[in-house]
């Protein structure tokens, strides 16, 4: 019997939340929530945030970043409650902050047999790594470079080794690595993250590949729940439902530069 969907997307945060204790430096209880905080790795958001698990209003969500964030450039707020992030987007909106929402996703039924899976590999750390450069590199919105990109790049790499990841990737039509995926385990529970195919190698079922392949290694170690994280507001959230996921809940996620990076 399928698990229900209240629980299935407790189970994946808490995984995330999971992942976050074995990389931060702080994890400190406030109130309804977490203060999270690496401050190696000041840029990285996901690292550097208030998190939010209870009904919360604007002004007390704001204040909660304001005292807890106050050292670093900006304010990362994660809300859980489900109700609250659909209320407070637009309010967040309009006072200039940038609103992104992330639906769960976990793997309701056994991906696609017709997928052909035999060109896909194994990457180095290092191999992968490159792509994940790339791919931050790329981001029109963040403009990452020197040390702040070092930091990104060096944050996939903890989680990796953190989570135990199998990186599966593609190689592209003059031989090097064209797209890339990692299958984070605790042994019970399991995560598809780092979805990324170079521009160049777009269109021609990488990416399908290598989810189909992380999705059946996930199924063939017996986990309990497997599960996807996409952004709720982009097209890939459409591909990972082809391979079988099935949306459980969403996380708002509210960003504002307050100083120079």
């Amino acid at each position: 019997m399928p698990e229900p969907i209240d629980a299935a997307f407790a189970r994946a945060l808490a995984f995330e939340f999971g992942t976050l204790e074995l990389l931060a430096e702080t994890v400190s209880p406030i109130e309804g929530g977490w203060l999270i905080l690496q401050p190696s790795l000041p840029v990285v958001w996901s690292i550097n945030q208030v998190r939010v698990a209870r009904p919360i209003d604007y002004a007390e969500a704001v204040a909660l970043a304001d005292e807890h964030l106050g050292d670093l450039p900006y304010r990362q707020l994660a809300i859980e409650d489900q109700a609250s992030g659909e209320a407070l987007e637009q309010a967040f909106r309009a006072d200039g902050w940038r609103v992104y929402r992330n639906v769960t996703m976990v793997l309701a039924r056994e991906p696609p047999r017709d997928v052909d899976t035999g060109l896909v590999v194994e990457p180095s750390e290092d191999e992968a790594l490159a792509l994940m450069r790339r791919w931050s590199a790329e981001d029109p919105e963040l403009k990452l470079s020197g040390d702040p990109l070092r930091q990104v790049v060096e944050f996939s790499r903890l989680s990796w080794r953190a989570r135990r990841a199998v990186r599966l990737g593609v190689a592209g039509r003059d031989g090097a690595l064209a797209a890339i995926t990692a299958l984070f385990s605790d042994g019970v529970m399991a995560q598809i993250e780092d979805v990324y195919t170079v521009p160049e190698e777009r269109r021609q079922g990488h990416a399908r590949a290598a989810l189909t392949r992380a999705a059946t290694l996930a199924l063939d170690a017996d986990h309990e729940l497997t599960f996807i994280v996409a952004d709720d507001n982009d097209w890939p959230k459409q591909l990972y439902a082809q391979i079988g996921f099935e949306p459980v809940g969403r996380v708002w996620l509210f960003h504002r530069d307050v100083g120079p990076r």
